[in-house]
């Protein structure tokens, strides 16, 4: 079975609060945890069951627990994570950047723990626990620009019906079904998760743009969802460049560039995007073992690289390795192997 799985039952009754706090004293730096409603006396009867999978970079759990408060009491360190909250049972109770909000089953909690304040987690009732499942997805593996994203941290997002309840239905699958996978699946079924993710929050920027006299920043939310939309579609596209993007949707190259610094904090270009999201997809497809056979040359030409030397070239300064040695797990092979 793919995951790591742990039960309170596992641990003597008196222990079972303080064995799940350090579990999550990591995950919560900054923060004050305890029981609701008993001050964390004793920890006995306290319950714990959860089941987390890591699906490349991608981590996917299911977690039952008894009720339980986080509150910040110091500045916690930084994270590089994004998470959604996906209530099943009982409702969570947030405190985030000053806002106060609850989460039901049907919602989906999408935060950054950095600006969070308080979290609560209530059991619907004292014979059942409060149940969530966990979606931890790496900053910099979303791609819509940061700018845009922000409109929708801290916010109770509908998990219910449309691409979030796609989302939903493929992550309580993957932890329903854990004893079907193996290793090798991982990375696989972590890049449906992304595309779902990225699918949902698309969808929920657009929904929040899709309105009749807009101010001229929202536009450009909705026209950089649509670029990016349009990108990740078209990155197999030798033909592909900031020119074409640009005249897809009907702009000039400079507006093109002007807009997409804005909301990524000028960190990154429509260049640098395609061409980071080329060697991300051809780096995944090097580590697939169902793909070992496929020459290198083929992966690159898959991802949009007509040329295979320029493809290892790049694939070298992105990631300190030649395709194939990455392939083949062997960093310090100096060979420049974009041909084979």
């Amino acid at each position: 079975m793919i995951g790591d799985e742990f039960r309170s039952d596992d641990v003597p009754a008196a222990e079972r609060f303080a064995h799940w706090h350090a579990r999550m004293r990591e995950q919560m730096t900054g923060f004050s945890i305890r029981e609701a409603g008993t001050g964390g006396a004793d920890g006995a009867g306290f319950l714990s069951e959860e089941l987390e999978i890591g699906l490349g970079g991608v981590t996917v759990a299911s977690r039952r627990l008894s009720s339980v408060e986080m509150r910040r009491r110091s500045a916690g360190g930084g994270t590089d994570i994004y998470q959604f909250l996906v209530p099943v049972q009982g409702a969570l109770h947030t405190d985030w950047d000053g806002r106060t909000g609850i989460s039901r089953p049907g919602g989906m909690y999408f935060h950054d723990v950095t600006r969070l304040n308080a979290l609560g987690c209530r059991a619907p009732d004292a014979r059942e626990p409060f149940h969530t499942l966990t979606i931890d997805i790496p900053k910099d593996s979303i791609t819509l620009p940061p700018g845009s994203l922000q409109r929708l941290v801290g916010q109770d997002l509908p998990g219910a019906e449309g691409p979030g309840a796609l989302l939903t239905g493929v992550v309580k699958h993957v932890l329903c079904s854990a004893e079907v996978y193996r290793p090798t699946d991982t990375a696989r079924l972590g890049t449906a998760v992304l595309d779902l993710v990225h699918a949902h929050l698309a969808h929920q920027l657009e929904s929040r743009t899709a309105q009749p006299a807009l101010e001229p920043e929202h536009r450009q939310h909705a026209l950089l969802v649509r670029v990016v939309d349009f990108m990740r579609d078209h990155l197999a596209d030798p033909e592909l460049t900031p020119q074409s993007v640009a005249d897809a949707h009907h702009v000039s190259v400079s507006y093109l560039h002007r807009i997409f610094r804005a909301h990524t904090a000028g960190r990154e270009t429509v260049a640098g995007w395609i061409r980071r999201q080329r060697l991300e997809h051809a780096r995944r497809d090097l580590a697939d073992p169902v793909l070992a056979a496929v020459p290198v040359h083929r992966i690159a030409a898959r991802w949009g690289y007509t040329h295979a030397a320029a493809f290892t070239r790049s694939f070298r300064t992105a990631y300190g390795v030649t395709p194939r040695a990455y392939r083949h797990g062997d960093p310090s092979s100096p060979a420049a192997d974009g041909a084979s």
